[in-house]
């Protein structure tokens, strides 16, 4: 019995760490009209070769800090969201779509990967989490109506 109550307690520790990163990167970190940028993807090269023109330190510092959000909030998608979607527990799964779905409805970082999260598991064997994607889903659906197509086509995949 300790074994399994301690699996639990871990699934609720990693649930509720889930719960604060959802809301930090939804309330806090994550632009909502745009996707994150890279170092790579930002103009560089048109302060290297103007004298004119100069790069302050707190603007790199501020594309830097954007990357390395990218970075994290990557990881956070892949080591978590993916990882508890294939999870074994039916709760875990439930949350982990109910998560994926919040931050596809609220930004547009990673949202090819957040869709696809959720339609894989319609085809999933628990009726409970097919029918828990679908719900999502829906969710996503009420609040952004212009995806329609988008979700069809990812669904028909």
């Amino acid at each position: 019995a300790g074994c399994s109550d301690s699996g639990q307690s871990n699934s609720r520790v990693s649930q509720m760490a889930a719960e604060a990163l959802e809301d930090l990167f939804l309330n806090t970190l994550l632009p909502t009209d745009r996707k994150l940028l890279n170092l790579n993807q930002r103009p560089l090269a048109l302060y290297e070769d103007s004298p004119e023109k100069t790069l302050s330190p707190r603007l790199l510092l501020l594309w830097y800090f954007e990357e390395m959000l990218k970075d994290r909030y990557q990881s956070f998608v892949d080591r978590f969201l993916a990882t508890t979607l294939k999870d074994s527990i039916e709760s875990n799964k439930i949350f982990a779509l109910r998560v994926t779905s919040a931050l596809l409805i609220s930004c547009v970082e990673g949202e090819t990967q957040l869709l696809s999260l959720i339609v894989n598991k319609l085809g999933d064997p628990g009726k409970k989490i097919a029918a828990a994607a679908a719900h999502e889903l829906r969710r996503v659906l009420d609040k952004h109506e212009n995806m329609q197509i988008v979700i069809a086509r990812e669904v028909s995949c």
